[in-house]
């Protein structure tokens, strides 16, 4: 028996189980999945549990009930596109995953923007740095989205179309503040356009390594105090 642990809902964990199930071929187009008792027993969670993660499945078409018989692999099932969830309260641990994403394209980002930028380009960066600026307290959204747009305006000026288009994808909810509003928010807003600067000065100054070391800075620095703060207030 495998026992699911609680860093998410216990309907999200067996979910993602069975989702993996599919995906691993454990569970082959057109099988019949174990029924709701022996997932149960299975997972250790209730009968509840089991539906919620079932419904969730069926919703996505990877699921297909027959009255009476049980439920089945959907034999025309369709992948799933990639995306980002949109839960406002995400938890902390996903937060995480989205940072190092991040991490993982946008300091390399920063760095073709050094080199390749014009200086149309640049001034398009410090218009969004300081629409930030105006922006009050009170208005995280709004705060969140114009940060969504400063890092997509480094990306439009790596000239690379692909990490613009690959941020437009993700959408405004990479940005963690949208999605948890911690109480140290207003002590840290400072700090993060004092981030932001030094990215866009480095930019601006065409030292590529100097880019992506300060890009990398700015988002390690949220992904080390996500990691650390074990909960949604940090």
């Amino acid at each position: 028996m495998r026992m699911l642990g609680k860093r998410e809902s216990l309907s999200s964990q067996l979910e993602m189980e069975l989702r993996q199930k599919i995906a691993d071929g454990v569970y082959k187009h057109g099988d019949k999945i174990p029924t709701e008792g022996a997932l149960c027993t299975e997972y250790g969670v209730s009968r509840t549990v089991v539906r919620e993660a079932v419904s969730s499945l069926r919703a996505d078409g990877l699921l297909q009930p027959r009255q009476g018989v049980g439920v089945f692999v959907n034999k025309t099932v369709k992948l799933q596109p990639f995306s980002i969830s949109t839960i406002p309260d995400a938890q902390v641990e996903e937060i995480v995953h989205i940072l190092e994403l991040r991490l993982s394209t946008e300091v390399e980002c920063a760095g073709l923007a050094a080199l390749r930028h014009t200086d149309a380009q640049m001034a398009e960066i410090r218009k969004a740095w300081q629409r930030i600026e105006t922006v009050t307290s009170e208005e995280t959204t709004t705060s969140g989205e114009l940060d969504f747009n400063l890092h997509r305006a480094i990306a439009r000026a790596s000239n690379n179309p692909y990490f613009d288009r690959f941020l437009e994808f993700l959408g405004p909810q990479i940005i963690p503040r949208i999605r948890v509003r911690t109480e140290h928010e207003d002590e840290l807003r400072p700090k993060w356009q004092a981030e932001h600067l030094e990215v866009i000065d480095a930019i601006a100054s065409r030292d590529a390594d100097k880019a992506r070391d300060a890009m990398r800075r700015h988002l390690g620095d949220s992904l080390e105090r996500y990691r650390n703060s074990g909960a949604a207030n940090v």
